[in-house]
């Protein structure tokens, strides 16, 4: 039997007890005869016909875990698992201490039967609060032990015929549909006089109650498997109440450089009432910008950002990426043959990829001259495609690739009054996706792959096509990993080749202690002592320069109304001498300032590499672009790049 709400499926389920004389045996099965053969008397139905659902062979041989589905007492009260053949049993074995009890103890317990391989996560819960649930219940009114057909054989024999003789005798509180009995004093033969009075508001109605356990056992079964939940009531106070919750793993640890991008409507689930951070960072998931850039967009801390991300992977709202970028490598892996087999994929990469205004409209560019220069000539082709519509067929066997669009003086309002001229557009189809797919490659950029391709992306957004094919697993990044040579020697005197190396203190030099751990915990101390300081001098440095570079250009601007006031033609001689020892001395000032900014640079880069960090930790990180990480790791040298 299959679920819907995708749970794995109950197998089986059964109660057993342990008969004081027989052993552990199975009381009820559902179904009939799956754990053990039906007797004559279970294998009939309410009108003495055999039940033809009755299975004609076990799973497996019940006497081989009859041990173990009520285990010994140090074993009870707690959820127990079993394996046997390719199945896997479940089960909370309860054990009652009571004296009216035969052999002074009761014990049950409800299992549940699964596949081997199944996740039973979402069951443990519920299986345990049933057993819970019905030791209540039979240490209250002995529910479970007076169901049974022999149920005098599992109580004392003094004790069996005053259970038996009592159970019509008043309790002190017995609530019926129109009265509750009310027991006010006691006659002069120690008898109880009780009184029936109305009482209002009291009319309940009847209540219904489960005729057996067996068809308890039944019901559970069948709406676990059918509905994910059951409600069953027992009697006027109790219930068996269960639902299944999908029980997700904790989300990963999120870095600076992931990209969250949404699998749901984030805007429609949002409500005033959410944490401000979660408000403040939902308009900036586009699944373009990184965690980095959603916590600067936002004005919001970068860990609080990172825990809200991780909060929305926990609930499956949103995906990570690789930030992309048209130096980025790709290849395909061999999961690429699902594009074929599975038509689904296909018609849904089909929608997700198609853009009528082609790759560059959703994408931001930064308006520098060079980078508009490249857009305008990547998309001046497309310039009369803002008019386009997509039109075809949702139905799996009746799409239509094509898309209609009207010529551009008909689209203007105010242009000639002529008739629009519709045309017809192919769109990319299923075999050309794929051939686009497998023609990526390692040693290939994207834009490099784009300029090849650029007929058959006329109307794709590139983007879109790389994260379909990354989210689906047909193609993955290739990162770039920087590695040094020289990266031992530098972080250990902490200078790079373009610093004098320094003497470190070694705490080696001292005399040994007795105990070598002292050793390592004085050497520990120092390194993250030597470590603070550093981090703590490169943040003045830091705020060192930028100081120093507003002081700059303070001063270049006084300087400037200087020159002009005093009139750079008309000075003497002195004068321009001064006015070039000036120079020279603020141009020295200069360059040491970028000779330090420099050195930092590299420390920090040397950093990141030791920690092995791709490149886009690394620009991520030191706020820098690909090109300039590559230009200092050219100054540091010896720089092999490793791509995986």
């Amino acid at each position: 039997m299959d679920t819907t709400d995708g749970f794995e499926p109950i197998i089986a389920m059964f109660y057993s007890v342990f008969h004081p004389t027989e052993g552990t045996k199975v009381i009820h099965q559902v179904p009939s005869g799956v754990i053990v053969p039906p007797s004559n008397d279970d294998n009939r139905l309410n009108n003495n016909i055999p039940d033809s659902s009755a299975l004609d062979e076990p799973l497996f041989d019940f006497d081989t875990i009859k041990n173990y589905v009520i285990p010994k007492p140090s074993l009870c009260n707690k959820l127990i698992t079993l394996k046997i053949d390719k199945y896997r049993i479940l089960g909370f074995p309860v054990n009652i201490y009571a004296p009216q009890y035969a052999r002074n103890s009761f014990g049950f317990n409800f299992c549940f039967v699964f596949s081997y391989e199944s996740d039973t996560t979402p069951y443990e819960g519920n299986i345990k609060r049933i057993g819970k649930m019905f030791r209540a219940l039979e240490e209250q009114s002995q529910l479970l032990s007076k169901s049974l057909k022999d149920s005098h054989v599992y109580y004392q024999l003094n004790t069996s015929t005053n259970i038996h003789t009592n159970q019509n005798m008043p309790t002190k509180f017995n609530m019926t549909n129109k009265y509750l009995r009310i027991i006010d004093d006691w006659d002069e033969a120690s008898h109880q006089i009780v009184l029936d009075k109305k009482a209002p508001g009291l009319d309940i109605g009847p209540q219904q109650k489960i005729s057996s356990i067996e068809s308890l056992i039944q019901q559970i079964f069948q709406d676990l498997n059918n509905y994910s939940e059951c409600m069953i009531p027992i009697d006027a106070s109790n219930s068996v109440d269960l639902k299944l919750f999908p029980i997700s793993p904790p989300p990963p640890q999120v870095h600076s450089h992931d990209v969250p991008i949404a699998l749901v409507k984030l805007y429609l689930l949002i409500d005033s009432l959410w944490d401000p951070t979660m408000l403040k960072i939902m308009p900036f998931i586009n699944g373009i910008n990184s965690i980095a850039q959603i916590s600067e967009l936002s004005d919001a801390n970068l860990d609080l950002t990172k825990e809200c991300i991780r909060h929305l992977l926990h609930y499956k709202s949103i995906a990570l990426l690789d930030i992309f970028q048209f130096q980025n490598h790709y290849t395909i892996t061999s999961l690429i043959g699902n594009f074929l087999r599975d038509p689904d994929m296909a018609n849904a990469c089909q929608d997700y990829v198609l853009n009528v205004k082609g790759t560059f409209s959703d994408i931001p560019l930064k308006s520098t001259t060079r980078r508009q220069s490249n857009t305008n000539s990547i998309s001046s082709n497309m310039n009369e495609l803002y008019g386009l519509s997509a039109s075809y067929s949702s139905a799996k066997n009746a799409r239509k690739p094509e898309l209609l669009t009207m010529d551009s003086s008909s689209s203007n309002p105010f242009g000639s009054q002529k008739k629009q001229q519709i045309r017809k557009l192919t769109l990319p189809s299923k075999a050309t996706l794929f051939q686009l797919y497998n023609s990526l490659n390692s040693n290939m950029s994207v834009s490099q792959w784009y300029m090849e391709n650029a007929k058959l992306l006329e109307f794709i957004d590139v983007r879109k096509f790389i994260t379909f094919g990354t989210r689906n697993g047909i193609i993955t990044r290739i990162h770039w990993y920087p590695v040094c040579g020289k990266l031992d020697t530098s972080l250990d005197s902490g200078t790079t080749d373009t610093e004098k190396k320094k003497t470190n203190f070694n705490v080696l030099s001292l005399p040994v202690p007795s105990d070598e751990r002292l050793v390592r915990s004085q050497e520990t101390k120092i390194n993250e002592d030597r470590k603070e300081d550093d981090d703590e001098e490169e943040a003045e440095a830091d705020e060192d320069i930028e100081a120093e570079d507003v002081d700059d250009e303070k001063e270049d601007d006084d300087y400037d109304v200087e020159v002009d006031g005093l009139g750079v033609k008309g000075s003497t001689d002195a004068g321009r001498r001064e006015d070039e020892d000036f120079f020279d001395d603020s141009n020295d000032h200069k360059h040491k300032r970028i000779e330090k900014r420099e050195k930092l640079q590299e420390k920090k880069l040397l950093r990141l590499m030791k920690h092995t960090q791709h490149m886009d930790a690394i620009c991520t990180t030191m706020r820098l672009s690909k090109n300039e990480v590559m230009k200092i790791l050219e100054r540091i040298g010896d720089i092999e790049v490793i791509e995986r």
